[in-house]
């Protein structure tokens, strides 16, 4: 994957992250149909892929 794309999509989900984090701040009625250590788990990975997508730019190979 090309550095640009790369960092174009890490920050997307970055945005998409602080979105849904002043999302959920102001509805906390809303919640998803699951238990709460299958979302926790997502949560993780999603942080994962986003910091990858980050850092891996700046990494020389």
């Amino acid at each position: 994957m090309k550095k640009s794309i790369s960092r174009i999509i890490g920050v997307i989900m970055l945005i998409i992250a602080i979105v849904f984090i002043m999302f959920a701040l102001n509805h906390p009625e809303k919640s998803f149909p699951w238990n709460n250590t299958i979302t926790w788990l997502l949560y993780g990975v999603y942080f994962l892929v986003t910091v990858v997508l980050l850092i891996a730019p700046k990494m020389k190979k």
